[in-house]
């Protein structure tokens, strides 16, 4: 099979397009004819060593497939079925044109998506779904999702509205007007919001750094920080204030939901690129400039 491996850690010239042998499924695993793969920020990362596994070199990539059913287990999918689901991290191994997944991290694709549209949710939508879940977002709440037109974020902006929670989203100047067709009620410019006049009750940082930074100052005491890139940075704790890092896990239920979501309107998907296998290193240049708008995938 066609697969995208690497041999040593490095910028995006360390990935090779290569042959590889077929992936044997394990208890519990179905393999899956991969029609299309999910492009992440955590993609480029694991390539470049800040995501590591206990596996020896050449690595896979990629966590995000859509595609057939070819193998099953009992009680699984059907042979045939069209399905899309994310491998555990950090064990990449998407970006090929046979994927093995456990079972329980597969859901039916949603019918109104493209396998390239459907590719582009698992990573990142459940990522969103379990942060607005461990900060407990519910109606009424004041949310505030950073960088709300990336690939988490525009998920988190509808998931949280859908909740019933009032939504604020900051994001460059070229997609505020993006954001608001996604109906949160505040969009706001991120290099010149003032953020700080009414607290929030729920911030999700997926940037990092400066804006983890400043966004404990964002809450009202009991209010909950959810961070995503990166660890807490303890030395910016304030007290009252709950803190969380979510690191994502498959969960075939939620992407059933999600889908859920998706097939009634609820939920728009964005992608703004889709590129070949061939071209999996252009599309780690691309996200890595931090200016994606939804998410980029690959199409095989």
């Amino acid at each position: 099979m066609r697969a995208v491996i690497f041999y040593r850690y490095g910028d995006e010239s360390v990935l090779e397009l290569t042959r590889r042998p077929e992936p044997e499924p394990k208890d519990g695993e179905i393999l899956i004819e991969v029609r299309a793969a999910g492009v992440n920020p955590v993609d480029w990362k694991h390539r470049e060593g800040a995501v590591r596994s206990d596996r020896p070199f050449p690595l896979g990539m990629g966590w995000d497939v859509a595609g057939v059913v070819r193998t099953t287990v009992p009680g699984g999918p059907a042979v045939g079925e069209a399905v899309y689901g994310m491998l555990p991290l950090p064990y990449g191994g998407a970006y090929q044109e046979l994927a093995v997944l456990p079972a329980f991290a597969v859901a039916p694709k949603p019918a109104r998506l493209s396998y390239a549209q459907a590719a582009a949710v698992p990573l990142a939508a459940l990522t969103a779904w379990q942060a607005l879940e461990a900060a407990e977002t519910k109606a009424g709440l004041r949310v505030l999702v950073h960088a709300g037109a990336g690939g988490v974020g525009h998920f988190a902006v509808q998931f949280a509205r859908h909740l019933g929670a009032h939504v604020t989203a900051t994001a460059s100047a070229r997609n505020l007007d993006f954001l608001r067709r996604l109906g949160v009620d505040e969009a706001v410019d991120r290099t010149t919001a003032d953020l700080s006049a009414d607290p929030f009750d729920v911030v999700l940082d997926t940037v990092g750094g400066p804006v983890q930074q400043a966004s404990w100052r964002l809450l009202r005491p009991g209010g909950t920080l959810i961070t995503l890139p990166e660890p807490l940075d303890e030395a910016h704790r304030l007290p009252g204030i709950n803190a969380h890092r979510v690191i994502v896990t498959p969960d075939g239920e939620a992407l059933r939901r999600i889908g859920t979501l998706i097939d009634s309107g609820v939920v728009h998907v964005e992608v703004q690129a889709v590129l070949p296998l061939e071209e999996a290193a252009e599309a780690h240049r691309i996200s890595a400039e931090g200016r994606v708008r939804g998410k980029l995938a690959l199409s095989l």
